[in-house]
């Protein structure tokens, strides 16, 4: 009888630490695994819509800038140059309003998307990648996670 609850009592036991092993291995690998997943679309999200808001910012801001100034100038410019010319100064007025609102349009958009896109791309892999919010939103949401899936699984 003593053997049989010894025997009883070992296997017990020695089940008892497997499955608690095997469940916090599990858990641990899942938990990670999960963690990771979901702090990496975390910190990619993070990272998109800075990177979203600021290339909209600074391009539309920029944009607009370089477009108003360039237009106004090669308006003033060409409309200086036609009023003269014709000895109108009513179409040169006409056509260097004309052709400044087109040039300052054209440059305007150009600088916008290119400034835009390139803050946009600078910012976003800056803050996804090397900035803090990428590290620390991994590490807390990896290991808060794979605590919680870890706790749950074992």
């Amino acid at each position: 009888m003593a053997g049989w609850l010894v025997g009883w009592l070992v296997g017990w036991l020695v089940g008892w630490l497997a499955g608690w092993l095997v469940g916090w291995l599990v858990g641990w690998l899942v938990g990670w695994l999960v963690g990771w997943l979901v702090s990496w679309l975390v910190s990619w999200l993070v990272g998109w819509l800075v990177s979203w808001l600021v290339s909209w910012l600074v391009g539309w801001l920029v944009g607009w800038l370089v477009g108003w100034l360039v237009g106004w100038l090669v308006g003033w410019l060409v409309g200086w140059l036609v009023g003269w010319l014709m000895a109108s100064w009513l179409v040169g007025w006409l056509v260097g309003w004309l052709v400044g609102w087109l040039v300052g349009w054209l440059v305007s958009w150009l600088v916008s998307w290119l400034v835009g896109w390139l803050v946009g791309w600078l910012v976003g892999w800056l803050v996804s990648w090397l900035l803090v919010v990428s590290w620390l939103v991994s590490w807390l949401v990896s290991w808060l996670v794979g605590w919680l899936v870890s706790w749950l699984v074992s």
